[in-house]
């Protein structure tokens, strides 16, 4: 007797259970062993880790709105022109066995064309004038188990205490927020003129755009704070550096990622004085294209920039 034969579609249906099945043991697989190393890991201390470069006008408010959050800050000057140093040696003297701070002394690739250019050749990608490079060496100086990426131009809002408490009273491994960006003008956000990702990337050297430009009023919701067990920053983003970390790998973020929408921090980049200083200029081209006034800051947050007297 003829043995039936099994049809393409079933053959299809069988292989696709199959792949499935074995990315649900991998699934598993990979939780147990993410869950047993934040064990290991223990109490959730954190590292704010923070690379400045010319913020002396942000910085102080910036860490001090952080400070008693953290165990430990490391700051790490990239070759800053300013009162940056002095900055931070006054924080060395008034906490000095929480901060600790180090000198990365090359120049970086700007945002954009610049970057792309160099990590777009053959040996590019190993240069410590990379972003990815230089946050990967600012990692290693990171003592505690958590790590916190803060910039000098940041101050945290309630929002940012309140998701801390949040993420400290979960299992939650990564916490990813969002920032408002603040207007020169200290009254409003920034606001962009057009969401047509098509017309921005004509400014760009590769046609990709980054998430926020379409609305420009807060920055995309980022893991700001992470373990530092098999973290890492490289180059999937043209642009500048990208974020790694096995605790967001697909199927299984939303076991360990806490996401807040409320924005848990006021981005002063664009209140700084030369705010694309670090812009190459394709870079700066689509920003400044696109940005205008967006909507009124709300008054607990001009309450903030009154108190922090900027």
């Amino acid at each position: 007797m003829a043995m039936p034969v099994r049809s393409s579609h079933s053959a299809s249906k069988a292989l696709a259970v199959a792949k499935s099945g074995k990315r649900m043991i991998g699934e598993i697989a990979w939780y147990a062993f993410l869950k047993a190393s934040l064990v290991v890991q223990g109490a959730k201390q954190i590292t704010a880790m923070v690379r400045v470069k010319n913020e002396e006008e942000f910085l102080y408010p910036s860490l001090k709105s952080i400070l008693d959050q953290v165990d430990e800050v490391v700051l790490v000057d990239n070759l800053s022109t300013d009162q940056t140093q002095s900055i931070i040696r006054y924080f060395e003297r008034e906490s000095p066995t929480k901060v600790r701070s180090y000198q990365y002394n090359y120049e970086l690739r700007k945002r954009g064309r610049e970057h792309w250019k160099l990590s777009s050749t053959p040996g590019g990608r190993s240069s410590p004038h990379l972003i990815a490079n230089y946050y990967n060496w600012c990692l290693k100086k990171c003592s505690k188990p958590y790590v916190l990426k803060w910039d000098g131009d940041m101050i945290a809002t309630e929002a940012f205490y309140g998701a801390l408490e949040q993420w400290r009273q979960t299992g939650a491994a990564i916490l990813k927020i969002t920032g408002a960006n603040v207007h020169a003008d200290r009254g409003h956000l920034i606001g962009a003129k057009s969401s047509d990702t098509t017309r921005l990337a004509e400014h760009l050297s590769v046609a990709r755009v980054p998430s926020w430009i379409s609305s420009m009023s807060h920055t995309y919701a980022h893991p700001q704070l992470f373990p530092s067990f098999l973290a890492s920053f490289g180059f999937d983003t043209w642009w500048a550096e990208s974020f790694h970390s096995p605790f967001l790998r697909r199927g299984l973020e939303k076991r360990f990622v806490l996401k807040i929408d409320e924005p848990c921090f006021l981005h002063l980049k664009f209140c700084k004085r030369d705010p694309y200083s670090d812009y190459s200029a394709d870079f700066l081209e689509m920003v400044t294209s696109n940005l205008t006034v967006g909507p009124v800051l709300r008054p607990e947050w001009q309450e903030l920039l009154r108190r922090w007297k900027v």
